[in-house]
């Protein structure tokens, strides 16, 4: 076989025995804190909009009032 798919291999069972010991516990040490995942995504893409059409709106309105300006 191929060494990398070897480590590969190797890292896994590492991993699965650290979990068990871990979860066998029911804490886990400083060092093992889990990666939190927290998806912002939506709130975050709302947001990003709103400013998107907050700029437009201001622009829109500058515009407007260029050709006021230059009309009148």
């Amino acid at each position: 076989m191929n060494s990398s798919v070897l480590r590969k291999t190797a890292l896994g069972r590492d991993l699965t025995a650290k979990h068990a010991v871990a979860s066998a516990n029911g804490r886990l040490s400083p060092q093992q804190k889990p990666a939190r995942l927290r998806r912002k995504g939506p709130v975050l893409w709302a947001a990003l909009a709103l400013l998107v059409l907050a700029a437009d709106f201001l622009l829109a309105g500058l515009a407007w009032l260029a050709v006021d300006f230059v009309m009148g």
